[in-house]
């Protein structure tokens, strides 16, 4: 299955950790991949803000519009 895209801004409010997993929740759905998601969202409460970047881009196509990561 094709990765989903999700477009955000880092220095705004789809920037917040929370707000972007509800994006990501989201597409995880439309996919049929919520299982995955929930796996997902146990393991970026554990980290920093750059590990649960790194984590989702693992599950999704993740583009930050302002270019920071």
């Amino acid at each position: 299955m094709e990765k989903a895209t999700i477009h955000f801004r880092s220095r705004h409010e789809s920037g917040n950790i929370f707000v972007l997993l509800g994006l990501v929740r989201r597409e995880m759905q439309k996919q049929r991949r919520i299982t995955e998601y929930n796996d997902l969202w146990e393991q970026v409460h554990k980290g920093s803000y750059d590990d649960a970047i790194r984590l989702i881009r693992e599950k999704v196509n993740l583009i930050d519009d302002d270019g920071i990561y």
